[in-house]
């Protein structure tokens, strides 16, 4: 995410989202998106992608699948 959102991991949190990082536009979204699809090989669903609002959603998608969420 810190590579994708070009912002420090530290300044980074599970509420982090749109408003709180400059670079999180839509384009960054698709990128980010495909990022955690190719790392933790998973496919979210337009659905699940529509309710990603922030870093923690990304973390409940995971770990609904199993992987730990801690790891994003």
């Amino acid at each position: 995410m810190s590579q994708v959102l070009n912002t420090p991991i530290s300044e980074i949190n599970y509420k982090s989202n749109p408003e709180s990082i400059p670079d999180w536009d839509s384009y960054n979204m698709f990128l980010l998106l495909d990022e955690v699809e190719k790392v933790f090989n998973v496919k979210f669903t337009l659905d699940e992608t529509l309710e990603i609002k922030n870093v923690g959603d990304f973390k409940k998608k995971l770990m609904k699948r199993g992987i730990n969420g801690e790891l994003i």
